[in-house]
């Protein structure tokens, strides 16, 4: 009869590691315990996510399309934006000046510096009238830009910093621009909140 014993004695074994898994899973927190409630918005509000994209000048313009329609400041001084890229940027903007849209075309070179572009003006015009570029950015400093936008007269430049844009609802870097593909790296960055309520949105 051993094989009888060995049998009551190997169940008693099982019943007593079952019952010591439930004492010791009795220990950990709930799901609704405030210490995991506390790690999870910690979680939240601590990481990003980002996500490196290369892309061409369709993306670029319909960034800007939705910037003019979701940013207020920009709204106060340009009306429309459209890039075309090369080995300089063909730029046509509609700037707001006294009540009036006006014109303008711009050729830029890009510079890329440390998550930032540098765009200089290597010509301009106001419609079809070449502008000295002096004497567009004596007009562009009259316009209210946000503190994110700089303009550098003395090297004749527009400094995107795009680190020091508002993070919410999305960051941008600028990586890296290729006058070859002709396409430009970004760096998107958002906290994992921000795509929630985005997804939930749609």
């Amino acid at each position: 009869m051993w094989w009888k014993r060995g049998f009551i004695i190997l169940l008693s074994l099982n019943i007593l590691v079952f019952v010591g898994g439930l004492i010791v899973l009795d220990t950990f927190p709930s799901q609704s315990s405030s210490s995991v409630k506390n790690m999870q918005s910690t979680q939240d509000d601590s990481k990003t996510a980002a996500v490196q994209v290369v892309i061409g000048q369709d993306a670029i313009n319909s960034y800007l399309a939705y910037e003019l329609t979701q940013e207020a400041d920009v709204q106060k001084i340009m009306s429309y934006a459209h890039i075309q890229f090369a080995s300089t940027w063909n730029c046509d903007l509609g700037v707001k000046l006294l009540d009036k849209v006006v014109p303008f075309h711009l050729v830029f070179v890009p510079d890329v510096e440390n998550g930032n572009l540098n765009l200089q003006v290597q010509s301009a015009s106001m419609g079809e009238v070449p502008v000295p570029n002096s004497l567009l950015f004596l007009l562009l400093k009259h316009l209210q830009w946000p503190n994110w936008i700089n303009l550098d007269a003395n090297h004749q430049t527009i400094q995107l910093n795009f680190t020091e844009r508002p993070q919410q609802p999305f960051g941008v870097r600028i990586l890296n621009y290729s006058s070859t593909t002709q396409q430009l790296t970004l760096q998107v960055m958002m906290s994992p909140s921000a795509i929630a309520q985005g997804t939930t949105a749609h």
